[in-house]
């Protein structure tokens, strides 16, 4: 609260007299600030100083929510932030929001090139041996059993992972020599 007053002194002072008014007003603290565009993110990278990147010109201190290192699941994720000024008196603390893209991960299949194998030998669990850093199913092609012509030859894999919610179907290629008998 602070009290003004103001005091008027005419120049003709024969048609007009002194006159004073006093008012009392409320300074209220002043909101900072703020711009926060977190950049999007890949599921299994923990959060950081590109997602928890508030700013203002105002001195202070952010606290985020989730913190530095979380990792969130896919999709759009609400982040939150306390921030606190330096200068308590003349700036309030507040909260922010901002919605962070959380991107599905691919995941990494590991499949080595299989050795060569002779003209008349079933594809099998020697040469479709696929892993990947997720669980989830491996559907190959050309299948289990098959007999495949001589020549160089492409095999292919799709992976769809147990979580849909966090990763992508991912898909792998390798080529199988066949030799003559």
């Amino acid at each position: 609260m602070h009290n003004l007053s103001v005091r008027l002194t005419p120049t003709n002072t024969t048609a007009y007299t002194m006159a004073t008014a006093a008012v009392i007003i409320q300074v209220n603290q002043a909101v900072p600030p703020v711009v926060w565009v977190p950049i999007p993110t890949v599921y299994g990278i923990p959060l950081g100083p590109l997602q928890l990147d508030a700013l203002t010109p105002v001195p202070g201190t952010f606290v985020y929510n989730p913190p530095a290192g979380t990792i969130l699941h896919a999709g759009n994720q609400t982040l939150s932030a306390t921030f606190t000024p330096n200068d308590t008196t003349d700036y309030e603390t507040i909260n922010v929001q901002a919605t962070l893209v959380v991107l599905k991960a691919v995941p990494l299949i590991t499949w080595s090139q299989p050795a060569p194998i002779t003209a008349g030998t079933p594809l099998s669990s020697t040469q479709l041996d696929a892993t990947a850093n997720a669980p989830g199913t491996f559907v190959y092609s050309p299948a289990a059993g098959a007999v495949l012509p001589v020549g160089t030859n492409v095999l292919k894999v799709t992976f769809t992972p147990n979580d849909t919610t966090d990763y992508t179907t991912a898909i792998a290629e390798v080529v199988l020599t066949v030799l003559k008998k």
